[in-house]
């Protein structure tokens, strides 16, 4: 019987299953080796996101929009009766951005390369998760818990105040707070990339830095040292300030744990020119001349000086709430008020607003004292509510000052007296002080009318009396500008036109013998005030004849 052998596989046969697995997992192998670096390992997930096979730049951008969204992520801080909600960004966090992206790189790619081995042929069965590397800074977080607006109730300090004339303390109270070193805790130890959190933050009491006994003794203690006010002296000028104004001036606050009182100078120093309401010193008027009738300035004037330096009045109340004396020396200041700067530097004289001229015969000696009425005169500056006399101005008439005899009005009778004749350029300057808007404050017209002068408008003057007093009423300073000529004399405002002039009627009647007239004048403001006044003359019936018609004796 014939005997049948089994066939054998030959060991060549079987090689290659060996073979092709290991060749295609070693080139799988070579693949991941040489990938490490150029892209992300396979089955790797970070924030949700499969980031297999992403290149570098790729993976940094998902790393950079993850640093954005992290740090923007909401943080409740529950107060109880209200919230603040921050961004993490904001309490401390930060995002370690290269740290994160280098883990993603390297994920899957071992220390060794027997754990690289181990962990790329798990590859296909374990998925591997990159986390977010966020870090924590409790000391800012500690700065941005301390802020007020996570403060429930701020603590009040003691302050003082000032009632009925007396300082008093105003108590203060306590605050609540936050427990700070609590919530950074609870921050330090909270996964903030898993998204938004809430906080509940415990409260603390805040007391005041300041406590009340301290203030109730500087209280005393300040009522005490500003009892008597202050006697305050500005040139030549004083004025005692009140207790009670002082302390109402007086500034509280807590200032690095302490209890600090200062006094609002300024507001002292504005109610200290209330009560120098007047300049301490003379205004210094431009000198401006006028040339081809030009106005030009020669030279600048001051303003007056005024109560008081900022200075000398903080020097003065520091020392006295110091205990110091209660009587200062206060210095003046320069008036800076833009109007009153404007006067003196003259630019509000701009132009002619009124003139008027009278005419006498030439080489006459009353012409002698006109002309020198007139030098005398000439480039007189008046500020709005300035006045002039000219009495006070000009003075007696006498020959020291250049007049000579001639003819003059004394009770009625033409007699010849040095400084006769002036009255003609007291008529000439009344009538343009009257074109120009100003106030005529004290005149009176000649006794015996002389047709040379507008009828029942007209002045003269005399020592002691009568005068000429006007007033600069207007809105802006005025020159008063004289020239001659030998026969006539013209006396020239300048000022900056505003006003409007009108002579509305003239009424004339019998007062026995004698003539009353009576001239309207209107002036009409630019702000719409309309003024109306009345100029008046009364004219004896003839030289040296009463109203009466008796005849006034000659002294």
């Amino acid at each position: 019987m014939a005997r049948h052998r089994a066939p054998t596989t030959s060991p060549f046969w079987a090689l290659p299953a060996i073979l092709i697995p290991l060749g295609v997992a070693g080139a799988g192998w070579m693949s991941h080796v040489s990938a490490e670096g150029r892209v992300v390992a396979p089955n790797v997930e970070f924030a949700g996101l499969d980031v297999t096979g992403m290149a570098p730049e790729t993976v940094a951008y998902q790393v950079e929009t993850r640093q954005v969204e992290v740090l923007a992520t909401p943080l409740t801080i529950d107060l109880g009766e209200s919230k603040v909600v921050l961004p993490a960004a904001e309490l401390g966090f930060s995002y370690g951005y290269e740290e994160t992206l280098s883990s993603l790189v390297a994920a899957r790619h071992g220390p060794s390369p027997l754990s690289e081995f181990a962990s790329w042929v798990t590859t296909p069965f374990i998925t591997h998760q990159v986390e977010d590397v966020v870090h924590f800074d409790a000391a800012t977080a500690r700065e941005r818990l301390e802020r007020d607006d996570l403060v429930i109730d701020e603590p009040v300090e003691p302050s003082i105040v000032e009632e009925a004339g007396t300082l008093r303390l105003v108590p203060g109270h306590i605050g609540t707070g936050i427990d700070v070193e609590s919530l950074v805790d609870q921050l330090e130890s909270a996964p903030i990339a898993t998204g938004p959190h809430r906080f509940v933050a415990a409260h603390v009491d805040l007391v005041p830095k300041v406590h009340d006994s301290q203030v109730a003794s500087l209280v005393d203690e300040l009522n005490e040292k500003t009892a008597p006010g202050m006697l305050t002296v500005v040139r030549n000028q004083s004025a005692r300030v009140s207790a009670a104004t002082i302390r109402k001036h007086l500034v509280s606050e807590v200032s690095a744990g302490s209890f600090v009182v200062t006094i609002d100078t300024e507001a002292l120093r504005r109610e200290i020119e209330e009560i120098f309401y007047k300049p301490v010193g003379d205004f210094v008027p431009p000198r401006l001349v006028v040339e081809d009738g030009e106005v030009r300035t020669m030279a600048m004037g001051q303003p007056p000086p005024i109560c008081c330096s900022a200075g000398s009045v903080e020097a003065a109340a520091l020392d006295m709430i110091n205990g110091g004396s209660a009587f200062y020396l206060l210095d003046p200041r320069p008036d800076d008020d833009e109007s009153i700067l404007a006067w003196a530097d003259g630019s509000q004289v701009r132009e002619e607003v009124a003139k008027f001229t009278t005419n006498h015969p030439c080489c006459e000696s009353r012409v002698v004292n006109i002309h020198t009425m007139a030098d005398m005169l000439r480039g007189v500056y008046l500020v709005p509510g300035e006045s002039l006399s000219l009495n006070e101005f000009v003075g007696e008439r006498t020959r020291d000052k250049g007049f000579v005899p001639a003819g003059a009005i004394r009770r009625g009778h033409m007699v010849d007296e040095v400084g006769g004749g002036v009255s003609q350029f007291v008529t000439t300057i009344f009538n343009a002080a009257y074109l120009a808007g100003l106030d005529l404050d004290e005149y009176q017209s000649h006794s015996i009318y002389f047709s040379r002068y507008p009828f029942g408008r007209e002045a003269t003057i005399s020592i002691p009396g009568p005068d000429l007093v006007m007033t600069n009423t207007t809105d802006y300073p005025i020159l008063i500008w004289p020239t001659y000529d030998d026969r006539s004399i013209t006396v020239t405002i300048y000022s900056t036109p505003h006003l409007q002039v009108t002579e509305l009627e003239q009424r004339i009647t019998k007062r026995r013998l004698c003539t009353h007239v009576e001239t309207d004048r209107q002036r009409i403001y630019p702000d719409g005030r309309v003024v109306v006044d009345t100029i008046e003359a009364n004219y004896r019936p003839a030289e040296g004849i009463d109203c009466n018609g008796r005849v006034i004796p000659e002294l």
